[in-house]
């Protein structure tokens, strides 16, 4: 259950070996401008610069594709009606009983490129460092401390509570629970939410005793120290340009003819 969140081992790549902040910058920012395209053509060329930036990160093939395939399945469940869908706008053809709508299915390859180019970036960041320097990097930028500390806490105890999770599994099979379509099964996962929810509550209040206890102040601190060097600010302005480019012939096409 928890395999999707699991973070690969810091790869030795040349992104690997930027400055986290200048990095998660300059992703951040290519991030942005691929979530605002409007074409396809734009879309995809952004795909293609964002699974360039993964060879050149040196992400785990199998673990890219592992997450890259169930993050598919997500998108999948949004994209494919689209064709059936969004009928008001240009050609359409029939299928028997059905119509498929041109317009549909290019918004959904659209949303489909898109979903993979974001995720593609997204994973970029979490294989080229480790957590806790992303997210130093992230406080750095002057991302609220809030969010910075959600982040890390919410990371840490989603493994905390998926083990909670099943041993609440383990316990109802012993019990001989067998899942089925009625509403004993219905009352017992509602019964199993709440649990997890209580217990999830407790642990939460008993890890903030802890740390004020040991004198958190609400600041982030990591022993990782930054260091800027001329290739990070060349990295950084040749990603942003890029994608402000990419962004540029988005919106206005005629510019680029």
């Amino acid at each position: 259950m928890t395999l999707a969140f699991s973070l690969p081992p810091p790869t030795d790549s040349p992104l690997s070996r930027l400055d986290p902040r200048w990095k998660l910058a300059a992703l951040s920012i290519a991030a942005a401008f691929t979530a605002t395209l409007h074409t396809l053509s734009a879309a995809v060329v952004a795909c293609v610069g964002a699974l360039f930036l993964a060879v050149l990160g040196r992400l785990p093939g199998r673990w890219f594709l592992q997450r890259l395939g169930a993050a598919s399945l997500f998108v999948a469940l949004f994209a494919l009606p689209l064709p059936w869908m969004l009928l008001d706008e240009g050609t359409s053809w029939s299928l028997g009983p059905l119509r498929v709508s041109q317009h549909g299915v290019q918004v959904a390859l659209l949303l489909t490129v898109k979903a993979i180019a974001l995720l593609t970036l997204f994973l970029t960041i979490q294989a080229t460092a480790p957590l806790e320097t992303n997210l130093k990097a992230a406080h750095a930028l002057r991302i609220p401390s809030l969010f910075v500390h959600l982040g890390q806490l919410s990371y840490r105890y989603i493994f905390v509570l998926a083990d909670e999770l099943r041993r609440l599994r383990v316990a109802l099979r012993v019990r001989g629970y067998r899942r089925g379509m009625n509403r004993h099964t219905y009352r017992t996962a509602g019964h199993v939410a709440g649990t997890l929810l209580v217990r999830g509550y407790e642990r939460a209040e008993r890890v903030g005793q802890a740390m004020r206890c040991r004198g958190f102040n609400g600041q982030f601190r990591s022993l990782k120290k930054f260091s800027t060097r001329p290739v990070d600010v060349l990295v950084f302005v040749l990603v942003a340009a890029s994608a402000a480019a990419l962004l540029v012939w988005d919106r206005y096409p005629e510019l680029t003819t």
